[in-house]
């Protein structure tokens, strides 16, 4: 009974030694739940896009087109007569872009509502519905925009005045308009500027002999000009006369056809400037003197100035005040007319005057000219500039003389 029982104990003491050899269990971290797998789905087809209008072409902005309107006036630019006369409209004068180009020797272009004219010396682009304009050098505002009236581009005559800095002057009936770039008469001191009389140019003569420089004798005395680097300019050019290092005045008495049919060609040769002072009472009356037809196509080529001789060549000293300020205002007015420049240049007729004469050139002409000899230096009595005389007996020597 008692190895029984010791044998039991025994078993037990084995038991529990072999349960103190094991290592106790390591913990295990415990898992997410698992997810479950998503069902499977059908995946659904995109929609078709919808069919979509074509898109319509959208034209660019285009001037308006010109709204009623009455004529207004004709209109002279720089000796062009205007092919068109201007209109009005809603009180505001207008007048076609295209006959400016025509005088400038440009062209107007039309980009959208953009109106772009263009010349030699420059370009001024211009917003048709605003009247926005931008040049090289300047910007502003017309008083309208740009019409167009079949292929015309039409604007504000202002623009005349705005962008091209001209001077506007009116017919005494207000039925013309006469623009002209207006001279300045701020005239530098102190430069010599010889001054050379000249009447008629032919190998033909009548009346006064001597008064006839033969054409060969006349153009050896440009030449002459030319080779020695003499400048001749227009007595408007005499406020930037600094900017001239040999200048000279060739004027020409009475208006006669020959420098027309003589001199003129010579002008157009050596690209020379001559300034030429009518009596207006003779023009388009005697055959021996000018057209007005004549006389507008020399302005118009930039070199030749039509000036005042009056109207028909008295001697203003022995005339009453009334008669002298007739001969003074309507041959200043008659040029105006005709040719679209007003002149600022008066020769007295065989180089007589006197005061009466002086005072009524105030406030209507900048310049007088006498036929006495003698050198012109500028800052002296502008209404009594003196003149060398050239004759038909002239010779070279003598010439080069007088310009020396």
């Amino acid at each position: 009974m008692k190895k029984r029982a010791a044998l039991l104990l025994l078993a037990v003491a084995i038991l529990l030694a072999l349960a103190g050899c094991h290592a106790p269990a390591v913990p295990t971290e415990p898992q997410p739940p698992a997810t479950p797998e998503p069902a499977a789905t059908e995946e659904t087809p995109a929609p078709e896009p919808e069919p979509q209008p074509e898109p319509k072409e959208v034209p660019p902005p285009q001037p308006d087109t010109m709204p009623g309107n009455k004529a207004h006036a004709r209109v002279t630019v720089m000796a062009h007569p205007l092919t068109y006369s201007s209109v009005t409209v809603d009180g505001e004068p207008y007048f076609a872009l295209q006959d400016l180009a025509e005088v400038l020797a440009g062209e107007v272009t039309l980009d959208g509502a953009t109106v772009t004219l263009t010349w030699a010396e420059g370009s001024v682009e211009i917003r048709a519905k605003s009247g926005i304009w931008f040049s090289d050098t300047a910007s502003g505002i017309l008083p309208g925009g740009v019409y167009r009236s079949g292929e015309l581009l039409f604007a504000p005559l202002a623009l005349l005045e705005d962008v091209l800095g001209l001077t506007c002057t009116a017919s005494e009936d207000g039925k013309t308009l006469y623009y002209y770039e207006a001279a300045s008469w701020d005239i530098p001191k102190g430069y010599s500027v010889p001054v050379l009389m000249y009447h008629a140019v032919s190998d033909e003569t009548w009346g006064v002999t001597e008064l006839f420089v033969r054409p060969s004798e006349m153009e050896a005395q440009l030449q002459y000009l030319q080779e020695n680097g003499f400048t001749p300019i227009f007595f408007s050019d005499l406020s930037h006369v600094e900017d001239f290092e040999k200048p000279v005045l060739l004027t020409f008495d009475d208006g006669y056809k020959n420098n027309y049919e003589e001199l003129f060609p010579l002008l157009q040769k050596y690209n020379m400037k001559a300034t030429i002072f009518v009596v207006t009472g003779n023009l388009d009356k005697n055959p021996n003197f000018l057209t007005w037809d004549q006389a507008r196509e020399m302005v118009q080529s930039g070199l030749v100035a039509i000036e005042s001789h009056t109207v028909t060549h008295p001697d203003l000293d022995v005339q009453s005040r009334e008669r002298q300020l007739q001969e003074l205002e309507e041959s200043q007015a008659k040029i105006l007319e005709e040719i679209g420049i007003p002149s600022q240049v008066l020769c007295f007729p065989t180089g007589k005057y006197n005061q009466t004469t002086l005072a009524l050139m105030e406030g209507r002409y900048e310049i007088g000219l006498l036929m006495d000899s003698g050198g012109y230096i500028t800052g002296s009595d502008p209404f009594r500039i003196p003149r060398w005389y050239v004759s038909r007996y002239t010779t070279l020597g003598s010439f080069a003389y007088l310009v020396k």
